[in-house]
């Protein structure tokens, strides 16, 4: 369970025991906002019972506390499962890197004709398509994606993009697909639709809303998803 401590700079220790022994910490400190910050992290310190069991304490500079605890989740994963770290690496290399702030979020010729790729021949969705309001660039880059789906015959809702804030999806950053139930119960155009996002790398989640009829997909266009606070000037 992480655990948050404030002196000057918040300090996030995560500790994290594999099946063989081998205990992690990892430190993630935000600095100041007047302190220029190197992004990266190093093993401070190694306390080794054995040749498999002991303490490695990993400090992490220039993260923000939520990222910290996203990246203590993602540490935990590796560690209680094993994960070969090589193969790790090369996987982080397809990940579609979070957009640069003050960049606004668009869909290029390229991932557009990589989603209608991905659908042509595929039978036609129906899906809702809601932009958060607060966000400067979500209508426009959902517009992107709806145009893109109206060129595979997909229908919207309404035949527009909503500008809303369910309470229920707010809190989802970048782009989410929303169904009622998950797993072979979600839409057969949800997964369409998930998959296409993602092979254009457009990152989409797939979430829940109980709210929703059991044959509905929503697309959800929220906040920019956040990495690094900005460096100091």
């Amino acid at each position: 369970m992480p655990r948050l401590f404030y002196d000057g700079a918040a300090m996030l220790m995560m500790r994290s025991l594999i099946l063989f022994g081998l205990c992690w910490v990892v430190s993630v400190g935000t600095a100041r906002a007047q302190d220029a910050v190197p992004v990266g992290c190093a093993v401070t310190a190694v306390n080794m019972v054995t040749q498999d069991q002991g303490t490695v304490t990993i400090d992490c500079s220039g993260l923000s506390e939520a990222f910290g605890k996203d990246f203590a989740a993602i540490m935990t994963r590796i560690l209680k499962d094993r994960l070969d770290p090589q193969m790790v690496m090369q996987k982080l290399d397809e990940v579609d890197r979070v957009p640069e702030q003050g960049v606004a979020r668009t869909v290029d010729d390229s991932q557009r004709q990589l989603i209608i790729k991905s659908l042509f021949g595929k039978p036609p969705g129906h899906v809702s398509i809601i932009a958060h309001p607060q966000v400067d660039d979500s209508a426009e880059f959902a517009k992107d994606i709806a145009t893109a789906l109206l060129q595979v015959g997909w229908q919207i809702d309404g035949q527009q993009i909503r500008r809303a804030a369910p309470q229920s999806i707010e809190p989802v950053p970048g782009v989410a697909v929303v169904v009622r139930d998950k797993g072979a119960a979600a839409p057969q155009q949800a997964e369409l639709l998930r998959a296409a996002l993602n092979a254009a790398h457009i990152p989409a989640a797939l979430t829940t809303d109980p709210t929703l009829a059991p044959d509905a997909t929503v697309l959800w266009v929220g906040r920019r998803p956040e990495f690094l606070p900005e460096p100091a000037k």
